[in-house]
């Protein structure tokens, strides 16, 4: 077996953290008119921009752990113990959230709307967040064809490939919306999707290349702040107002600066580090899937059932607060949930 890379729990911690921080974000955002909160609205933006790449770096530690080509994978085994993961916690959590929804709508409660809870999930009308497991579900079902496929391709061509998914489905649609030019050609963004879980596989193959020295970890974390400081001045002092999230040309940038920064900080284990024992990031990462799947329901408590959010109060104060809380809250519950053995083992 590979050994455990920390680079690995400790990016999914972070894309976590920042996960709870965007949906804090666009939970106001999506059911707000900014109109009148201009500066809280560049500050929302900005944030957005700086956050952004926590669901390419879950899809590019995913690719990185299952493209990766000494890893084994049946299409059997991704059916029975991956899918069903997902499938599993799509319907554990996403009907009660549709009956949820229902109820906070209709201000009551129906019998058939259990029924109507699972249609919903079947349709992909549960809450928004759990987009990302219909996403997760389509990549693992094309994972070992995939990998079939990457492993008799020159490596020229996957990169070629690569910056044709990167040109359809990040920059024209960018370039599109940035002039206002519909007769370029802008394909839909779920392709973008597909260009990150390779990317995961590019790293896989090339990333001992980011650990000879120091410097070029160095190198990427330090463009990648360039990156970020340039992108919250284009929000707060340049007046762009674009909302582009995970095929943003920029956020694409970031993203890939951020995971080979990442990769670059991998270090073998001391000699004589006593082995066993899980660390501080691992226990942490350990709680990350229950996160995702919990944190909306805190947000959801505040934003609608006590009509209270970040914009309540003055911003500087209330975002750090209502995301501080809810990230707490949330792993306060994920603790709990995973002290259910069955959730645990095949869902969690």
């Amino acid at each position: 077996m590979k050994e455990r890379e920390a680079f690995l729990d400790k990016m999914r911690v972070a894309a976590t953290c920042a996960v709870v921080l965007l949906h804090t974000v666009t939970g106001v955002m999506d059911t707000t008119d900014m109109g009148p909160y201009p500066a809280e609205q560049k500050v929302f933006l900005a944030a957005m921009d700086l956050i952004c790449w926590c669901v390419p770096v879950f899809l590019m530690i995913s690719g990185y752990l299952f493209l990766a080509p000494e890893k084994n994978i049946r299409f059997s085994d991704m059916l029975r113990k991956h899918c069903r993961r997902m499938m599993l916690a799509l319907f554990l959590f996403g009907v009660p959230y549709a009956c949820l929804e229902q109820m906070m709508t209709e201000r009551c409660f129906r019998p058939g709307m259990a029924w109507e809870a699972v249609l919903m999930v079947l349709r992909g009308e549960s809450w928004s967040h759990m987009w990302y497991l219909y996403l997760i579900l389509v990549l693992y079902l094309v994972t070992p064809p995939l990998k079939w496929a990457l492993a008799r391709l020159p490596m020229g061509a996957v990169y070629g490939l690569e910056a044709a998914l990167a040109s359809a489905f990040s920059l024209l649609p960018y370039l599109s919306r940035l002039f206002g030019r519909a007769d370029i050609a802008a394909l839909p963004d779920w392709g973008i999707y597909f260009f990150y879980y390779i990317c995961g596989y590019l790293f896989a193959v090339h990333g001992r290349c980011l650990r000879k020295g120091p410097w070029p970890g160095r190198i990427l974390a330090g463009l990648a702040a360039l990156l970020a400081a340039g992108m919250a001045l284009s929000r707060t002092a340049g007046g762009f107002a674009m909302r582009i999230a995970y095929n943003y040309p920029f956020i694409v940038l970031l993203s890939l600066l951020l995971f080979g920064w990442g990769v670059s900080t991998e270090q073998k284990p001391r000699k004589g580090q006593r082995p066993g024992g899980l660390s501080f990031w691992e226990r942490a990462a350990e709680l990350s899937f229950s996160v995702y799947l919990i944190h909306p329901v805190f947000l959801n408590i505040a934003y609608k059932l006590f009509h209270v959010t970040p914009l309540s109060f003055p911003i500087g104060v209330s975002l750090p607060v209502f995301f501080l809380g809810t990230l707490l809250l949330s792993a306060a519950g994920a603790w709990v949930l995973r002290k259910i053995a069955p959730l645990r083992k095949y869902v969690l």
